[in-house]
């Protein structure tokens, strides 16, 4: 599958996109597109069946004139019959520029050249820029020429899309009169999906070019769309895109400034562990909603959100809610340095040298924490190795003191020096540091937030004793998140 283009300095909603034509969902997905394709009606089938099994009887290319409304699904019909005839045809390749021998011959042989030597499959060539330009005389003839070459262009078929259905009889009829009769009648009727697939193709194309599952829960569900007031699946799919488009971007208008939820969970476990579970597997750190309700659906907090599926949806993205846990590698160097006294004094008995800012700034760096911060969060959660033999017993000597009580709010504060410090030293847009205090446009009280390139990023942390990112608690850590995600909801506004 193509990589997802994420930028984790943008919020999320400023990225997902509905793709409505063929050319940008191709850009988005790649050769996962393959994966949204509902096959054509048999007689569509039928009639490309015939040809292809012609141009090897005949041992001579086609031209093809394909004729059908506009958004009825030429330009993705043409480039997906490999798909759906894999032992017939090649890969399509687009033919741009002139309609000569020489130009088209070329494009064939640079279709040749991404298949075998043996390859004896139907090459498709579509031409799609010239539609309301029908072929001259001199390109028609020049196109019954090549389709006779031996070079390639003999097991060639020429696709020519076209929505006006007196430029393609006037082509096609042009090219019978001197190539001979067609096998088929020409120009092709092309018929796109059938009405009742088009809500499956719409909500698989959100899904795959986001990589964000349910976000037909955002407001915008293809379901809810008519097909049979739309006079093709083109038509059904801009309406959408638009009101997902002006949806998105609603909701990321709701608060005064964006805000990026980051759930940030301190143990001795050294790496991701169970947050893989329960987070997105290509948009690094994403709290994945079904995940998280799966994780706890019997709990109280688990029940309140199953009955606001909708709003679950609408949250995690409007908060752009990330999952990081902070090891033991990371925490003891920043409570040894910005730590309150009674813990640094422990630190130092337990003969722990203090790093200094820059040692910590690169320790940062490479966290998953940082990294998100950063803008060069990877796909996937990295393992962080294990800790070193001092981290991990100094955060077991904090664990057995206790978190309660008032010293995770100190240890917030030291969290948050070394945030600043690091952004401060890379030069970032940064401000507004706080810990335990309100923002300016919300009541929302963050254990620490700051505002960083225009958003705000509110961190809410939990320090946890023991290996605490794993299975058994899985179910713990998905209530807390959801907690959280309550009580933004509330805060806002939306419950």
């Amino acid at each position: 599958m193509k990589s997802h283009k994420e930028n984790s300095k943008n919020h999320i909603l400023r990225e997902l996109v509905f793709p409505a034509r063929y050319e940008q969902l191709i850009d988005e997905v790649g050769p996962e597109f393959a994966r949204l394709l509902v096959a054509p009606p048999n007689s569509t089938l039928n009639i490309i069946e015939t040809i292809t099994e012609s141009i090897k009887a005949r041992g001579e290319g086609l031209f093809c004139p394909i004729l059908a409304l506009s958004g009825t699904g030429k330009t993705t019909l043409a480039h997906s019959l490999r798909t759906f005839f894999p032992a017939h045809f090649s890969e399509t390749v687009d033919h741009t520029g002139e309609v000569s021998y020489d130009s088209l011959n070329a494009t064939i042989k640079y279709a040749k050249g991404r298949i075998a030597a043996d390859d004896e499959r139907v090459i498709p060539i579509n031409i799609d820029h010239r539609e309301g330009n029908p072929a001259t005389g001199v390109e028609i003839a020049n196109i019954k020429r090549l389709l006779r070459d031996s070079g390639g262009g003999n097991r060639t078929l020429l696709l020519w899309p076209e929505t006006t259905e007196e430029i393609a009889k006037e082509m096609a009829d042009g090219y019978v009169r001197v190539a001979g009769r067609s096998p088929v009648d020409l120009p092709v009727l092309i018929d796109g999906p059938t009405r009742d697939s088009w809500p499956g193709i719409a909500k698989n194309t959100l899904e795959v070019s986001n990589d964000v599952e349910s976000l037909e829960l955002l407001g915008v569900n293809p379901n809810d769309y008519a097909a049979s007031e739309f006079h093709s699946i083109g038509d059904y799919l801009r309406q959408i895109s638009d009101d997902f488009t002006r949806r998105r971007i609603r909701i990321l208008q709701e608060t005064r400034r964006p805000i990026h939820l980051i759930v940030a969970i301190a143990s001795e476990s050294s790496d991701a562990g169970v947050l893989s579970q329960l987070t997105n597997s290509s948009r690094f750190g994403l709290a994945d909603a079904s995940a998280l309700l799966d994780a706890t659906k019997t709990s109280e907090v688990g029940r309140w959100w199953m009955e606001r599926r909708g709003l679950l949806t609408q949250m995690n993205l409007q908060l752009d809610v990330r999952l990081f846990g902070i090891p033991p590698s990371l925490s003891i160097p920043i409570l040894r340095q910005y730590g309150p006294e009674d813990v640094t004094r422990n630190l130092i008995d337990l003969g722990i040298e203090q790093s200094g800012p820059y040692s910590i700034n690169r320790k940062f760096s490479r966290s998953d924490f940082g990294k998100y911060i950063d803008g060069t969060a990877n796909p996937t959660f990295e393992n962080r190795g294990t800790p070193s033999r001092v981290s991990l017993p100094a955060f077991s000597l904090l664990a057995d003191v206790g978190f309660t009580a008032g010293r995770d709010k100190l240890l917030n504060k030291s969290v948050l020096k070394a945030v600043e410090g690091y952004l401060n030293s890379q030069g970032r847009d940064c401000s507004n540091f706080k810990a335990e205090k309100s923002l300016e446009f919300t009541p929302l009280i963050p254990d620490i937030s700051f505002d960083l390139e225009g958003d705000t990023y509110c961190v809410e942390l939990t320090w946890r004793r023991g290996e605490f990112l794993t299975s058994t608690n899985r179910a713990s850590i998905a209530a807390y998140v959801l907690k959280k995600m309550q009580n933004y909801a509330r805060e806002l506004g939306h419950a």
